[in-house]
């Protein structure tokens, strides 16, 4: 039995695809997770909040909304002020994903 040559580029093409494909899915779980719990509403009102001052507001864990908010940064859904470690959700965001949204 032989083994078959694989091609390079269309093998690279692939995996490139492939990691979209999973990078894209576990973006629509967290923007889910978002929906479903609240944040993106809590985030709509446009202005910069921490971490610590999203939990609070949404009565949840600080640290699993700090790890949803880089989530939510990486996939360019939020908005990240290093200078205070802060988040924003842009207007033109919460229009597709708060409650409110049409």
């Amino acid at each position: 039995m032989t083994t078959p040559t694989l091609d390079k580029d269309k093998t690279d093409a692939f995996g490139q695809q492939l990691a979209g494909v999973l990078n894209h899915a576990a973006l629509a779980l967290m923007i889910s997770v978002g929906h479903r719990t609240g944040l993106f509403d809590a985030l709509s009102a446009g202005e910069f909040v921490t971490s610590t001052e999203l939990a609070e507001a949404g009565g949840l864990s600080e640290r699993y909304v700090r790890e949803w908010l880089a989530a939510m940064t990486t996939g360019g859904v939020v908005e990240y002020r290093a200078a205070d470690r802060s988040y924003r959700l842009p207007p033109e965001h919460a229009a597709f994903l708060t409650r409110a949204a049409s």
